[in-house]
C-alpha cells in the first residue's frame, strides 16, 4: 500500500471519527432526571436559566421564554420553549429544540397553543420546520402535566419551577387530545410540551398588516439599547457576524431603523451569533414585527431582557 494511501485512508478515518463525535455531542442528553445531573446538563448544554424551567417530564424540559398580556381584556400570552431530554423524542419529532406561543385563560383554567416550530440542534439553531399548526379551540390541561404547570405559571403568583426546590418535581405526558372529526386533515407531529399530544389543526392566525418603508442601512448597537417594552426579538442564529449583519440588512424594510445588535453564545463549544432586534413600544408593536418577519418566511420569536447581554460591535 503506498504512503499516499495510507495517509487517505487515516484522515478520512479521522473526519469520520469527529464527525461521529461531534454528532454525539448535540445529541447529549442528561445521565437522569435527578436534581444535580439535570442542572449541569442545563447549564453546559443550553442557554436556559433554571427558575425560567416550568416542567421536566421524560421527554422534554420546558421553560417560559417572555410572558405579556395579550390586551382586550384578554389572558396572557406566554412563549414556551422546550428541550428533547430523550432520544426517543427526538427521532419522533425531529427536532432537539422547539417553541410555541400559549394562549392561557386564568379564569377557566384553559390553555390554547399556537404554532409550533421545531429546530435540529440545541438552543433553537438550525434550519426551522413547523411540528404542527395552531390550534383553533381552547382545551384544558390535566393537573400535574407540562402544560398545566405552564398555565400555572402564566397565571399563579405563587408558582414554583421544578428547580426551586431540593428535588427536581418531575411532570406528568399530557394525554392525547380527543380525535378530530373525520372531515379534519389528518394529524401533525407531536407538541413540545407533551410530544404524544395531538390537536386539531388549523392554518396559524393572519399577520396583522405592518407598513413598509424604503430600506434603510440598519445600524448595529456597540451596547445593548434599551426597550419600553422589554422584549426583543430574535431574528436568527449565525456563525459569523458577517452573516448576522447581512440578515439584518436583508430585513432592513422590517426593521425600519429599530436598535440592532448580536449577542454572542458558545453552545456545544461552538460559537455562535444570536441576531436580535429591540426598541418595541409594547408587546403588540413586537408580535406585530415577529409577524412581519414570518410573513417573509424568515424565523422570529419574542425573548426577555432580564438576562445579561454579550453584544459584539
Amino acid at each position: 500500500m503506498s504512503r499516499w494511501l495510507r495517509t487517505w485512508i487515516l484522515t478520512t478515518a479521522g473526519w469520520a471519527c469527529a464527525g461521529a463525535a461531534a454528532a454525539q455531542d448535540m445529541m447529549s442528553f442528561p445521565a437522569s432526571l435527578e436534581r444535580e445531573p439535570l442542572l449541569l446538563w442545563l447549564q453546559r448544554e443550553t442557554d436556559i436559566a433554571p427558575e425560567r424551567v416550568v416542567a421536566v417530564t421524560a421527554q422534554a424540559l420546558t421553560s417560559v421564554v417572555s410572558t405579556f398580556p395579550a390586551g382586550g381584556g384578554a389572558g396572557p400570552r406566554v412563549v414556551i420553549r422546550a428541550e428533547a431530554l430523550s432520544a426517543e423524542t427526538q427521532a419522533r419529532t425531529s427536532a432537539l429544540s422547539w417553541h410555541v406561543s400559549m394562549s392561557a385563560d386564568c379564569a377557566n383554567r384553559r390553555v390554547r397553543l399556537g404554532e409550533t416550530t421545531g429546530y435540529p440542534q440545541r438552543n433553537l439553531l438550525g434550519d426551522r420546520r413547523v411540528l404542527r399548526p395552531a390550534e383553533t379551540e381552547w382545551r384544558r390541561p390535566e393537573p400535574g402535566t407540562a402544560l398545566d404547570n405552564a398555565w400555572r405559571a402564566a397565571c399563579e403568583s405563587g408558582f414554583k419551577g421544578p428547580f426551586q426546590s431540593a428535588a427536581v418535581r418531575v411532570a406528568q405526558v399530557d394525554p392525547p387530545v380527543d380525535a378530530a372529526p373525520a372531515a379534519a386533515p389528518p394529524p401533525t407531529p407531536e407538541a413540545p410540551l407533551a410530544p404524544r399530544i395531538d390537536p386539531r389543526p388549523a392554518p396559524p392566525p393572519a399577520a396583522p398588516p405592518v407598513a413598509i418603508a424604503p430600506p434603510p442601512t440598519p445600524r448595529i448597537a456597540a451596547a445593548r439599547p434599551a426597550a419600553a417594552s422589554g422584549l426583543a426579538a430574535q431574528v436568527g442564529a449565525v456563525a459569523s457576524d458577517a452573516e448576522a449583519r447581512s440578515l439584518f440588512a436583508r430585513l432592513a424594510a422590517q426593521v425600519r431603523g429599530r436598535p440592532t445588535w448580536i449577542e454572542q453564545a458558545e453552545v456545544g463549544g461552538r460559537i455562535w451569533r444570536r441576531a436580535l432586534v429591540g426598541g418595541f413600544a409594547d408587546a403588540s408593536e413586537a408580535r406585530a414585527f415577529c409577524a412581519a418577519v414570518k410573513a417573509g418566511g424568515r424565523d422570529c420569536f419574542l425573548r426577555t431582557d432580564s438576562r445579561k447581554r454579550s453584544p459584539v460591535g
